[in-house]
């Protein structure tokens, strides 16, 4: 995922208070203090946390310094911490927090008197073991997009419908790697989930088989190839979306599409003109794509440093609803505090909110990576014709490499 175009201020002891929820140390804390965040936006600016923070730190006498990682943040970020170096905080969507928590980078963090604001969800994504280790900051998940200037309202249409509507339907996705990530609204309505689930939990098991696996690899394998595939990356699907085809995407495509595509041969979208759809389902059952929340992790190197009682501030206001109003503001995101999510406006952010309510929060295991690359190859292969033997048999034996990987056999 990727956690794009996406306060607190009291006495000194109750800031101070709240600050140690977060931190859990009380060191003495300097006159002026700086406190290093990791986004992964092209520039700080860009980063829908920017005008906030600094604005933020800049009352309240912290240095916000936002470091701008666009490329293996994660990678360097568990690489720096063990060396005592790297950010106080980082910035990214929940799926990493497992990567992370198993590495030992990260430490706990808790809510405060914030805590009923966040959904059961929101901090399930963000939690290992029964323990919070970031602070939800938005929530995103993918609906049908459609283009109200030069399409049809799909209300009422069947997924097979859209597809040989004559708008089309186009998914962002790699002829090899394929994607899970937006190929779940199809894998669920066939009753298959990335992995099965005990009482609204992730389990180690991964959930496609039986019936639905085998009916959702023949539609792959048969019809699959009605898809339109736009393959080379973000500026393609936007510009997908921006000629007329219905798209699969998430909260990232409303915003691009509203930008001018090099080499795209239709004008750009307002806001009025993207529709927000629910996705329908294909194979019968509740389609159950995946959430993304996207969160703050707090540095193990924090503990006992002079800067963590501001460390502690600075995730306080993060957690507040007059933060992650304005995030939304800046970066055109849906807010993670419920306080602020009453006060967003767009109608298409939401839409979005609508289309996700039978969303389930991407598991944040170590070895998602794995999961992703094996599922991914095999729902690419069967679009594209690229498999031996039967379809289901094909999806079965990748099921199976995957899980192998899981269990360390």
């Amino acid at each position: 995922m990727k956690i794009r175009n996406r306060g607190i201020v009291a006495a000194f002891a109750t800031v101070a208070t709240a600050a140690l929820l977060c931190v859990g140390v009380a060191p003495v804390q300097a006159a002026t203090q700086t406190v290093t965040i990791w986004s992964g936006s092209k520039t700080a600016a860009e980063s829908p946390i920017y005008a906030a923070l600094t604005a933020y730190g800049k009352a309240n006498g912290i240095n916000v310094n936002i470091v701008v990682k666009p490329t293996a943040m994660r990678e360097a970020f568990i690489a720096a911490v063990p060396t005592g170096k790297g950010p106080d905080l980082m910035i990214g969507a929940h799926d990493w927090t497992g990567q992370l928590v198993g590495a030992g980078v990260v430490a706990p963090v808790t809510l405060g008197a914030a805590n009923s604001k966040f959904s059961a969800g929101a901090k399930a994504g963000l939690s290992v073991g029964g323990k919070l280790y970031g602070v939800p900051t938005w929530t995103e998940n993918i609906a049908l997009l459609w283009n109200k200037r030069d399409s049809a309202d799909p209300k009422g249409l069947s997924f097979e419908q859209l597809l040989d509507s004559k708008s089309g339907l186009a998914i962002g996705f790699d002829s090899v790697k394929g994607d899970p990530y937006h190929f779940s609204s199809m894998a669920s309505s066939f009753g298959n989930t990335l992995f099965t689930r005990n009482n609204g939990d992730w389990t180690k098991t991964i959930g496609y088989g039986g019936a639905g696996a085998a009916g959702y690899a023949n539609w792959l394998a048969t019809s699959g190839k009605k898809i339109i595939r736009a393959t080379d990356g973000w500026d393609k699907l936007a510009c997908a979306l921006q000629t007329g085809h219905y798209v699969i995407s998430g909260p990232w495509m409303y915003n691009h599409a509203q930008d001018t595509i090099s080499g795209c041969s239709s004008a750009s979208l307002t806001k009025a003109q993207i529709g927000v759809a629910v996705i329908p389902s294909l194979g019968g059952s509740p389609v159950h794509q995946f959430s993304g929340v996207y969160g703050v992790w707090k540095s193990v190197k924090v503990a006992g440093k002079a800067n963590a009682l501001a460390v502690g501030k600075v995730l306080n206001y993060i957690a507040s609803a007059d933060a992650q109003l304005k995030f939304y503001k800046s970066g055109n995101v849906i807010p993670a505090n419920t306080d602020a999510v009453a006060k967003v406006s767009d109608a298409g952010l939401k839409g979005f909110g609508v289309a996700g309510q039978g969303a389930y929060a991407m598991p944040s295991y170590v070895f998602m990576d794995t999961v992703w690359d094996k599922i991914g190859r095999a729902e690419a292969a069967l679009v594209s014709g690229n498999f031996t033997g039967s379809a289901t048999a094909f999806l079965q034996k990748a099921v199976a490499a995957a899980q192998s990987l899981i269990d360390g056999k």
